[in-house]
């Protein structure tokens, strides 16, 4: 990222951190967002959660879990039992919080 900006490592998250906002944290929660929406998709349902986690970059599956549990109030098992078999969204996603 920081290349792709002509910037140092170092000079990416002091600007970062002088915006308010952790660039690692920024990252992850990228990370969690993307898991988040291929456990929604009807598209992705048949691959077991640990390899959406590993797609996005979490090795780490107990990790994973509890990442995206602090993010988005439950585990990402009860998210993907949430999702309607066509949609791809339950009815209750307002675009935060937990089912």
């Amino acid at each position: 990222m920081a290349a792709a900006h002509a910037v140092s490592v170092r000079q990416l998250y002091r600007l970062c951190a002088a915006a308010g906002f952790s660039l690692e944290q920024w990252i992850i929660d990228q990370r969690l967002e993307g898991a988040r929406r291929d456990l929604l998709d009807v598209a992705h349902r048949h691959r077991p959660i640990a390899v959406v986690a590993r797609r996005w970059g979490f090795t780490d599956p107990s990790y994973f879990s509890r990442r995206f549990r602090q993010a988005f109030g439950s585990p990402p098992r009860d998210w993907r039992q949430a999702a309607p078999p066509a949609s791809g969204t339950p009815a209750w996603w307002s675009g935060a919080g937990e089912p």
